[in-house]
């Protein structure tokens, strides 16, 4: 839905002045106030605090209350951190990108521009900021966006994102012809199936062992094309009781980038899809188990229901 101009162009100017303002503070500073935005958030919207707590009862219904509590309230600052960040990620560059993300890109880099590359990872950890450490690191790729309602607003992430090298993709019409397009010119492209699709679109598959509406597009490419599937997830390092005098508490992050999906075909298109889609789903849940406090539990993972129930 477009916006009027008006509104959103004072939007804008909100944003970019929030925008400004934290490019210009030490990164301590803003993941301080990232974690305050975060907390503060938990505390006043109701309705998201709400479902958080909820997709927790049904990812870990063996929890307690209060450690399901403890994990929301990490996963609201670590959100705000994300937040942040993702409006400083100009401040990353190829000069001190080592200072924040840990990486090694020993599983991609006999295949990178050698072949399409799908890369499976999820809205876990800061996963822009994986993008652009890909990027940074000489793995440029395409990552897939639905576009903001506010255009004016759109085209700062837009700029943001691609500040790198990496180019978007936007999730509209031509989406799955573009997506074919950079796997046949050798890139990697990025999928993240881990949000609630509709019936129309979505086929079910367990998550957390409860039957979830999964977007079927990147496992539908990868039983066509039999390109290699690697999971990449980017972790916030738990450095909170190390003092980092250079850039702060939190500042630490880990590129885990696993060897490809050992897939096993069938030969049966559909077959394939729901086969890959499983995998897809139990890779994304064995890093949540690790660290529950860094995926993004605020959307309602599993709002579309089977006809059944």
């Amino acid at each position: 839905m477009k916006k009027n101009k008006v509104l959103a162009y004072s939007e804008y100017i909100l944003v970019y002045s929030f925008y400004s303002f934290l490019n210009i503070l030490s990164q301590g500073l803003s993941l301080k106030i990232g974690r305050f935005l975060g907390l503060l958030f938990y505390k006043i919207d109701k309705k998201h605090r709400k479902h958080t707590l909820n997709n927790l009862k049904i990812a870990f219904p063996f929890k307690t209350e209060k450690e399901r509590d403890d994990i929301a309230i990490k996963f609201y600052k670590n959100l705000g951190m994300v937040f942040v960040e993702i409006f400083r990620l100009n401040k990353y560059n190829e000069s001190n990108i080592d200072d924040f993300v840990e990486s090694d890109f020993e599983n991609i880099k006999n295949i990178y521009g050698g072949q399409g590359v799908l890369l499976l990872t999820a809205h876990f950890g800061n996963w822009e900021l994986l993008a652009k450490t890909f990027g940074l690191k000489g793995y440029k790729g395409n990552v897939l966006a639905r576009p903001l309602d506010n255009p004016y607003i759109e085209k700062i992430l837009y700029n943001l994102r691609t500040a790198s090298g990496n180019k978007v993709i936007y999730n509209r019409e031509n989406a799955v012809k573009n997506i074919i397009s950079a796997l046949n010119a050798n890139e990697i492209v990025g999928f993240l199936p881990d949000e609630n699709a509709s019936k129309r679109i979505g086929v079910f598959a367990d998550f957390f062992g409860v039957k979830a509406c999964t977007m079927p597009g990147m496992a539908n490419i990868a039983a066509k094309t039999k390109l290699p599937v690697v999971p990449a997830f980017i972790v916030r390092i738990n450095n909170n009781n190390v003092k980092d005098k250079k850039y702060g508490n939190y500042s630490k992050h880990r590129l885990i980038i696993e060897p490809p999906l050992d897939i096993k075909y069938t030969g049966d298109r559909k077959t394939d899809t729901m086969n890959i889609l499983k995998l897809f789903n139990e890779k994304i849940e064995d890093i949540i188990k690790q660290y529950p406090e860094q995926w993004f539990w605020i959307h309602n993972r599993w709002k579309t229901r089977p006809e059944e129930e």
